[in-house]
């Protein structure tokens, strides 16, 4: 064999290794992506880098429990602790419909969407559910019997949602009846953070292996950010573009009526809350209630403090500090001055029980009970914050009827104080 002819037969060996190389290369990629699939539970390809399957994007402009950042085939959702817990902070990844689950977030929670099927553990989260226009997502709740509006209420006499807890108490706990959860095979249950492993529903759901996300909307202390979890709600639904537009006219809304109350130059006095065994339990001045008591242009004169909470006195503190005050807002639970004198009749010594200033929200209650102030009016604090202008500068919304609130400073006979 000559020289040239070794070299040819050298060159042919080296190409058909190179071929033999790229084949098992190509064998070996396509066993991991088959395992990555079957493991990731979807058929879709991996998304190219240049798609966006998310035109519409809704990012939280104030409320604090939660961020969003957009990929092309997923979604990441940090939920973060409202308490401050680092270890507790959560995150989940909404990924389109078949398509792949990414690499590189390994205890994130994954949820596929679109959502059609969910579970409210709350009657306060109907609201965001129902103004996305995906009512028919719902399949259970907990507490049926709470629920104010109609429609709602005629799908759950239909049996098309489910009660899935005691249906006595606005509070999951251990309430909730797993088995049903399972029956049901919800997409989402969506869960009240309380911030206590021993009463949180969403690490029981999560040891039933059901997946819970969470909703901390009640801890957001500015009305408007408590709006805005309807764009956390939307990102299940893909419906951003409805979110945005929601939170927009309610925003402006607010800020319309707000800024006419910031035009008063007198702002009446007014304090809030009622004593219970022996504790007068009020609304810290940081908190959402205080913050509704300013936007309408009042003075909440009963705390000065930045506690979101309620903060605790006993009643000769609040008597000290409110007997003349212009308006008793937020009684409690008594209907009327009868109920009140029959609980205390020290009450009737404040001016505003003596003038027949009191109002409370129970203008839209159920026969159970069910208040609507803390359904619809989560995610309408401008109907709230007109009532509160109505009630303080009834001037300056001269058309405006109560809607949430009702004026108590009546007796049964209809006579006031």
């Amino acid at each position: 064999m000559s020289q040239e002819q070794k070299k040819k037969w050298g060159y042919g060996i080296l190409a058909v290794l190179i071929l033999v190389i790229i084949a098992v290369a190509g064998i070996v990629a396509f066993s991991h992506s088959s395992n990555n699939d079957r493991i990731s539970g979807t058929l879709g390809e991996k998304s190219a880098d240049n798609r966006d399957l998310f035109p519409d994007k809704a990012y939280p402009e104030i409320a604090q429990g939660y961020s969003v950042e957009y990929h092309g085939t997923y979604k990441v959702v940090h939920i973060h602790d409202p308490w401050g817990r680092v270890t507790e902070n959560t995150t989940y990844l909404l990924v389109q419909r078949g398509e792949k689950v990414p690499e590189g977030y390994p205890y994130a929670r994954v949820f596929f969407i679109p959502v059609s099927s969910v579970i409210p553990l709350a009657t306060t989260q109907l609201p965001y559910i129902t103004e996305l226009n995906e009512t028919s997502s719902i399949k259970g709740l907990n507490g049926v019997y709470w629920i104010y509006d109609e429609k709602l209420t005629k799908l759950s006499r239909e049996g098309k949602i489910i009660e899935i807890g005691s249906g006595t108490s606005q509070s999951m706990g251990y309430t909730m009846n797993v088995e049903k959860i399972i029956e049901l095979e919800p997409d989402v249950v969506f869960c009240t953070a309380t911030g206590n492993k021993e009463s949180d529903s969403q690490y029981k759901l999560q040891e039933a292996g059901i997946k819970p996300a969470i909703d901390a909307e009640w801890m957001e202390n500015d009305p408007l950010g408590r709006v805005e979890w309807i764009k956390y709600f939307a990102l299940f639904y893909n419906k951003e573009k409805t979110a945005n537009e929601v939170f927009g006219r309610i925003k402006a809304n607010y800020t319309a009526i707000w800024e006419k109350a910031a035009c008063a130059t007198h702002k009446p006095t007014l304090f809030s809350g009622i004593d219970y065994q022996g504790t007068w339990y009020a609304p810290g001045g940081g908190g959402y209630v205080a913050q509704l008591f300013r936007d309408a242009g009042g003075n909440y004169i009963l705390v000065n403090n930045t506690e979101s909470g309620d903060s605790t006195l006993d009643f000769e503190t609040v008597y000290d500090r409110a007997q003349d005050a212009d308006c008793w807002i937020n009684i409690g639970y008594a209907d009327n001055i009868d109920d009140l004198l029959t609980l205390d009749t020290r009450y009737s010594k404040f001016d505003a029980f003596r003038n027949g200033r009191m109002y409370h929200y129970n203008g839209r209650v159920n026969e159970n009970g069910g208040n609507d102030y803390w359904q619809s009016g989560v995610l309408h604090p401008d109907i709230i914050l007109a009532d509160l202008v109505k009630i303080l500068h009834p001037e300056l919304l001269p058309d405006h009827e109560l809607y949430y609130y009702r004026h108590i400073g009546v007796n049964k006979t209809g006579g006031t104080v």
